[in-house]
């Protein structure tokens, strides 16, 4: 499958996401302007289901690339297709090697999804953000652009097998911009700027 095959694809699974997901979830995106037109950028976003990766793919007007857990990957056919949308493997080795990763697409020009808890929120509740993010903004040179997630815990719960309708809302805030810093502190004003979403 050629590049051009990918950006097909991941057009067409785009406009069906849109409408499935307005059928399904009710759902409404607000800032969408806010995402940079070119250039570098990192999505920062709440996480509280396994729906939030689709869910911001299809709130995005870019094309945007995930770090995923290994694990997603062990079925051959579901990782072809995984990995043509954008999902990157957490590597063995470790965080700094996958963060390496990160930074070599945001080199690239493109935009990565991170989620700064390092992982999903069982009551819904900000956590303390992780300094992977702060890391990306310093040495990518780019902005963070914060987004809230709700809905998509009631769509599918930590724990459940089975999506549900329920309204989803998707709201973007205006760009970050770190151009040094502490990497713990800018986690931190991600997490504030996530917060006041609500």
């Amino acid at each position: 499958m050629k590049s051009s095959d990918f950006d097909l694809l991941y057009s067409f699974l785009h406009l069906i996401g849109i409408f499935l997901f307005k059928i399904l979830f009710y759902m409404e995106v607000e800032g969408k302007e806010n995402i940079p037109k070119r250039g570098p950028f990192v999505l920062a976003s709440n996480h509280l289901s396994f729906l939030d990766p689709p869910v911001l793919g299809v709130a995005s007007s870019r094309k945007l690339y995930f770090l995923a857990r290994r694990t997603l990957f062990k079925n051959r056919l579901f990782s072809l297709i995984i990995r043509r949308l954008g999902a990157i493997p957490i590597e063995r080795e470790g965080l700094p090697v996958t963060l390496r990763k990160a930074l070599n697409i945001l080199k690239e020009g493109k935009g990565i999804v991170i989620f700064p808890e390092g992982r999903r929120s069982k009551d819904g509740k900000l956590k303390e953000g992780k300094p992977g993010v702060g890391f990306l903004a310093v040495k990518g040179r780019c902005p963070v652009v914060p987004v809230l997630i709700s809905g998509t815990e009631k769509a599918l719960p930590v724990g459940a097998k089975f999506i549900k309708p329920a309204k989803i809302k998707v709201k973007i805030g205006k760009p970050l911009f770190f151009n040094s810093g502490d990497y713990f502190a800018c986690a931190e004003k991600v997490i504030e700027s996530i917060r006041k979403l609500r």
